[in-house]
């Protein structure tokens, strides 16, 4: 691939990313944030391909950020029709959300994505060859088969995977599989268990209190269960 290619490829990326992130505010809309994470990880797993040196600091500050945020939202979509049994839990976790929304504000004032996209452009000196390319597969593919190799997995060993098999995904490597989707789906529920303990409220009452442990226990089992059928599955394609 040439370096004109290159360069335009990582452009495009560039302009969505820049176009999300001027939508995003004040609102801060949990699709729009969506989409930009979306396409910030196709930036990134298309940088690692062609052995070019990460995103800029600052914008992948960014992107941790409206990680965090991202988090809470979905945390709020998942409690909304037990809010009337979480009333403190649910004040809690919408004042952090705004305090989020007030740092991703900061970090917007500074015009990051366009000085990211000069510093990762300044980085492209050559053609990306098919011998760098083949590279990338081949050590990207004997990861995966070590990833997949132990007796029994971690929730880190999985989330692990599951990065790997959406970099491949991103680079068009792979197409997006029913176990990309359950991966996902188990990162979801490992995310609303920690927040549901990080932002457990020291002062709610006995109801509420009760209601919580309750939602917890839920969401233990379910995860224990997706996580039992998980690494069934990824037994059977290592």
């Amino acid at each position: 691939m040439k370096k004109k290619r290159v360069l335009k490829i990582i452009g495009r990326y560039y302009r969505r990313l820049d176009k999300k992130s001027r939508q995003m505010p004040p609102a801060y809309d949990a699709e729009v944030i969506h989409t930009f994470r979306t396409n910030y990880k196709k930036l990134k797993a298309f940088l690692h391909m062609i052995h070019v040196p990460g995103i800029p600091r600052k914008l992948k500050d960014f992107y941790h950020h409206t990680g965090v945020l991202r988090d809470l939202q979905l945390q709020e979509e998942y409690i909304k029709t037990d809010a009337r049994k979480l009333p403190t839990y649910c004040k809690i976790l919408h004042k952090q959300a705004e305090q989020s929304r007030q740092e991703l504000d900061k970090h917007l004032s500074k015009k990051l994505v366009a000085k990211a996209k000069r510093k990762t452009l300044a980085r492209i000196k050559s053609d990306f060859s098919h011998k760098t390319y083949q590279r990338y597969l081949q050590k990207k593919t004997a990861a995966m088969q070590q990833m997949l190799q132990p007796e029994s997995f971690s929730d880190d060993d999985l989330h692990a995977i599951r990065k790997s098999i959406k970099e491949l995904s991103n680079n068009q490597q792979l197409h997006g599989t029913a176990i990309q989707d359950k991966l996902g789906a188990f990162q979801d529920r490992r995310n609303a268990l920690r927040l549901l303990r990080k932002y457990w409220p020291a002062h709610a009452d006995k109801k509420e209190a009760r209601y919580l442990r309750h939602k917890e226990q839920v969401l233990l089992k379910e995860k224990k269960r997706m996580k039992s059928q998980l690494a069934r599955e990824l037994k059977t394609i290592a």
